[in-house]
């Protein structure tokens, strides 16, 4: 799955969202059947489309380590060069295919000591390794911000507050201080939509469309080649004209 995956994403945008409204202003996400509608102000989200910024950024890490597994405890004893990564493929011999490293129970984070693993096999000591190649799309998540109100005034003031603060320097360090890989772009000029609720009764609503960009990345496994073999050969004789 994609990291940050999209409700990582909707979770700071919320969390920002809570922090420039006024107290009491709920923010939940749309689309929820057989939910009624918060009572008093509130503010829902709802993801639109997601639009690519650029090519793929494709980055490679290698781990080779020295380690044995009994039942589903993976012990490191030696790290050759790399780091290990929970959620990895572990590489070797005899090691089960699709053997993935679970949470670290005791040791140097990444390094030396012991982890899960799945599935339980028995494997004696030896070199295996953990490659991992990681595939990272910046993407434009473009979210729908409806902004309800019983007054017409404050329901377009909080849309203008978002639109303003969604450019801002403020809302760029509220996103890297979440440790989110990503940030706001800008939100586009509010809208005022009417809303027409259960009991056939338009309410006020203005539309915020907000661009976030998530440095969305996938990890797949990864084998690395330790040592290459050359073979001479007459080019001549192997391809005749």
């Amino acid at each position: 799955m994609p990291s940050p995956s999209q409700s990582a994403v909707q979770t700071v945008l919320r969390s920002f969202l809570l922090s420039i409204l006024p107290a009491g202003v709920e923010v939940v996400s749309a689309q929820d059947n057989r939910v009624a509608e918060p009572a008093g102000d509130f503010v829902t989200m709802n993801v639109l489309r997601r639009g690519r910024l650029s090519t793929n950024v494709d980055t490679y890490q290698d781990c080779a380590f020295t380690a044995s597994i009994d039942g589903a405890v993976m012990t490191v004893t030696h790290i050759e060069f790399g780091t290990l990564l929970v959620g990895a493929t572990v590489f070797g011999a005899s090691v089960a295919d699709g053997t993935l490293i679970g949470p670290q129970t005791a040791g140097t984070p990444g390094g030396i000591g012991t982890y899960g693993v799945a599935p339980s096999q028995a494997v004696t000591a030896q070199t295996l390794a953990s490659g991992a190649e990681t595939i990272m799309q910046p993407t434009d998540a473009v979210m729908q911000l409806d902004v309800h109100s019983a007054s017409d005034g404050i329901a377009s003031d909080m849309a203008q507050t978002i639109s303003t603060l969604i450019r801002d320097e403020r809302a760029t360090r509220f996103f890297a201080d979440a440790g989110l890989d990503g940030a706001p772009l800008y939100a586009e000029d509010p809208r005022q939509v009417p809303f027409l609720n259960g009991e056939q009764q338009y309410e006020t609503r203005y539309v915020v469309d907000v661009h976030i960009q998530a440095n969305q990345a996938l990890g797949l496994p990864q084998q690395f080649a330790d040592q290459a073999v050359i073979d001479v050969f007459p080019v001549e004789a192997t391809f005749p004209v």
